[in-house]
């Protein structure tokens, strides 16, 4: 994923700063038509995403997205460097992106693979601080090596791709979704809110003052270098702020965005690398949350992964044409009042979204937690019994840590929930949800047997993974069973 994006963000700032001495490019224009391909490739992928049930597996692809990158690279640097002209960056861009979409699509498939609660999060924030990096290393390499890595970072996504996925595959086993499971709300919500925030983005992208920071030798990497900082320390936030069931990054990603529109609006003409330092930190962050709010819904429901990554990404370029497109008419509105019109659809079309689908959509605002119902421990659920990834429910329960007068699995379950209970402080009625939970009950089914409404099932679920510190039912088996063994 770092080889993907550290690629796509050399692709979009090829006529910049990166660029190597004797290759010429056109900028922008070439930007438009990567990004107007992009959104046919999506919405190509999208109308036949019911003939694919994960595009990882559709070999071909590999070899097409390959030809493409290599095609388009030729004609991006070797075309511009002999014959430059509009032609060849324009050519480049549509062959570029003619690869890329589809591998976009497909790392975001490999989420199917990824524990939604713990490796997620770990991969997906690694990533954009490793593609930050590998980039900035990449804009610092003298021009004969900034070509072959340019050329290198496709090829090497494609390789990683292909090794992620058989290493991934099948490891899904222990959350898998329950069968017939599908998407229990809308997640316009979600594509709304990812399309919103691509707004400010290519607005601020296009303008003079961040084109200027970009351009700058002195200036890019600092920017760079920043947003590695601040994603880092927002990555390591995160990580402990979704233990205590908070989310951050969205509204970082939102903060970041507003401040540096802000900033904009009030230092218009002033050289800063302030305002691209909090659009790029916004940015790459904004990245990790796409990923981050599809991914739980990829993994653990029967839903198309397909044609949710192509409608996410569909929003997402949707966006920055929009953004694209208002920063071309700055000179006619003037920077205060384009800066104010980007601030306003923004926040006006983010408050409709909540008001309009807040109680049927999913929230942006939570994304990567399991105290929704969407999200919910209901989902990631043990297998049966007689299943081949495991042999039983439990470990064996040992004689020396409950009694042996046992007469039956259940009878077993209750009294080692109930010492487990006894020695980490449960009260009775979350021993009781303890003993459902061991033996692979669903939320809603516990709340059905207990008589109780399923909120306060998930308020005594979330209570007792607290204080058996653990964040799935499979880490929740092993540490009832281990519990028992050890004492």
């Amino acid at each position: 994923m770092a080889f993907q994006w550290a690629f796509l963000h050399s692709v979009t700032y090829l006529g910049s700063v990166v660029i190597p001495d004797g290759i010429s490019s056109t900028g922008g224009g070439g930007w438009i038509a990567n990004s107007l391909c992009t959104f046919l490739v999506f919405l190509l992928i999208f109308l036949n995403a019911s003939k694919f049930s994960l595009l990882i597996h559709v070999r071909v692809l590999y070899w097409g997205c390959a030809c493409c990158l290599g095609i388009g690279i030729l004609v991006l640097l070797g075309g511009n460097a002999l014959f430059p002209s509009p032609a060849c960056t324009y050519a480049g861009n549509v062959l570029t992106a003619l690869g890329t979409s589809p591998l976009i699509i497909m790392w975001g498939e490999i989420y199917k693979y990824l524990n939604p609660h713990r490796e997620q999060l770990l991969v997906t924030m690694g990533a954009t601080v490793l593609a930050i990096a590998l980039y900035l290393v990449v804009i610092l390499l003298p021009p004969a090596l900034y070509v072959v890595a340019f050329a290198v970072m496709p090829f090497a996504s494609i390789g990683c791709l292909l090794s992620a996925r058989n290493h991934l595959e099948g490891s899904s086993d222990s959350w898998r979704a329950p069968e017939g499971s599908g998407l229990t709300r809308s997640p316009l919500l979600l594509f709304i809110c990812i399309a919103i925030f691509s707004i400010p983005y290519n607005y601020l992208l296009n303008t003079a003052q961040v084109q200027d920071a970009v351009s700058s030798a002195f200036v890019w990497p600092r920017v760079l270098a920043v947003a590695i900082f601040i994603i880092s320390v927002i990555g390591v936030a995160e990580y402990f702020a979704e233990r205590r069931g908070v989310g951050l990054i969205t509204g970082l990603v939102l903060l970041l965005l507003s401040a540096a529109c802000v900033l904009h609006l009030l230092t218009p003409d002033r050289p800063t690398a302030l305002v691209p330092s909090l659009l790029y930190s916004g940015y790459y962050l904004f990245l990790a949350m796409i990923y981050l709010s599809i991914g739980p819904l990829v993994a653990t429901t029967e839903k198309n992964s397909a044609r949710l990554f192509a409608e996410t990404m569909l929003f997402n370029v949707g966006g920055l044409l929009l953004g694209a497109s208002l920063a071309a008419i700055e000179s006619l509105l003037g920077i205060e009042n384009t800066a104010l019109t980007v601030l306003a659809i923004t926040y006006t079309v983010l408050i409709a979204g909540i008001a309009l689908l807040g109680n049927r959509s999913y929230s942006l605002f939570r994304i990567n937690n399991f105290d929704e119902e969407e999200y919910s421990f209901e989902y990631i659920v043990p297998h049966p019994a007689d299943s081949p990834v495991l042999a039983a429910p439990l470990p064996p329960v040992q004689p020396d840590a409950v009694s042996s007068g046992a007469s039956s699995m259940l009878d077993a379950i209750q009294e080692q929930c109930a010492y487990v209970g006894k020695k980490y402080g449960l009260s009775r009625r979350e021993q009781e949800v303890l003993v459902e939970l061991v033996r692979g009950k669903t939320i809603a089914s516990i709340a059905d047997e207990l008589t109780v409404s399923e909120n306060t099932i998930k308020a005594h679920t979330k209570g007792i993974y607290r204080k058996l510190e653990v964040h799935t039912r499979e880490e929740l088996l092993g540490r009832v069973g281990e519990t028992a063994q050890k004492d």
